[in-house]
């Protein structure tokens, strides 16, 4: 295990009986996929294709994980004052946050406009963004994280829930988020607030680390990305094709490099997508129609 405490809090889910329910769908008859580590098993939910890490996580310990204990490189890793004159200077232009690629596929399928960066972590992201043209806002439970974007960058961060809620429906037309939900306990959450945020015709760029492909099939638990501390659910495009639609999207898939067209979705569901990286462009649509993509989309 990463952390001696993570382990403990295993067990004690282990041995307290936790169910093992979808914690999107609440589906009871969820299948057994593999083992990691001992102690974790990757399930999935045969309602709403969700793959997730059994025992599962609560909000309020996630949300204090993501207080002092989670570290990912550069992500949670905060520049000190020279450093980041030079990061904001350059854009952070050939560093590994360096999001030009993001911005620029936001940019062409979405145009310009109010943009939210849903777990912004420090502000890199949401840096460029605002360098791009984007009137641009940031979300982020990590105080820390949310405080540093504040203070050392001018950036607007919201750093609690009750502040999200508190914005008026369809205040955006972009929501952007890169690995982000796979941390994300309560997805059911996450995806309501988008639907409620976006304005009609707004576009949501969702980014997570590709569970459904090549990688990810070959290498089984040996691929980093699966199931984790840190990661609580292994997203796939067959997840989103079958319950975005019920928030009134539209979707059309992509993986990395992104270099081809995106693929809609059809008939028969998600294009298979070989990439490490997903990428999920899902626009909203008017409620009018929003109850015929649900029916389609399972």
């Amino acid at each position: 295990m990463a952390t001696l405490s993570f382990g403990f809090k295993t067990l004690a889910r282990i041995l307290a009986l936790q169910p093992r329910d979808c914690p999107y769908c609440g589906a009871s008859d969820t299948e057994f996929l593999g083992r990691k580590k001992i102690l974790l098993e990757l399930r999935r939910c045969p309602k709403c294709l969700l793959m997730f890490r059994y025992p599962k996580e609560d909000a309020a310990s996630n949300l204090e994980f993501y207080q002092e204990e989670y570290s990912e490189g550069m992500t949670t890793e905060m520049p000190g004052e020279t450093e980041i004159g030079r990061l904001m200077e350059t854009n952070f232009a050939g560093t590994e946050r360096d999001l030009s690629l993001n911005v620029g596929l936001v940019e062409r399928h979405a145009g310009t406009g109010r943009l939210l960066d849903y777990g912004c972590s420090w502000g890199y992201g949401l840096y460029q963004f605002r360098a791009a043209g984007f009137d641009a806002v940031g979300f982020e439970i990590s105080q820390p994280r949310g405080g540093y974007g504040r203070g050392k960058m001018g950036l607007e961060i919201l750093g609690d829930f009750k502040a999200l809620e508190a914005l008026p429906a369809g205040s955006f037309d972009v929501i952007h988020t890169s690995h982000v939900l796979e941390h994300v306990p309560d997805l059911k959450y996450a995806l309501t607030t988008f639907q409620r945020l976006l304005k009609d015709d707004g576009v949501l760029f969702i980014f997570v680390p590709n569970s459904g492909g090549k990688d990810a099939r070959e290498m089984g638990f040996k691929w980093g990305h699966h199931i984790s501390e840190k990661h609580v659910s292994a997203l796939d495009a067959e997840f989103f094709a079958r319950n975005l639609p019920g928030y009134g999207f539209s979707l059309d898939f992509s993986s990395y490099p992104h270099d081809a067209p995106p693929a809609p979705m059809s008939d028969e569901g998600a294009p298979r997508l070989d990439g490490i990286e997903l990428l999920v462009i899902a626009k909203r649509v008017p409620e009018a129609v929003a109850p015929l993509l649900a029916s389609s989309g399972g």
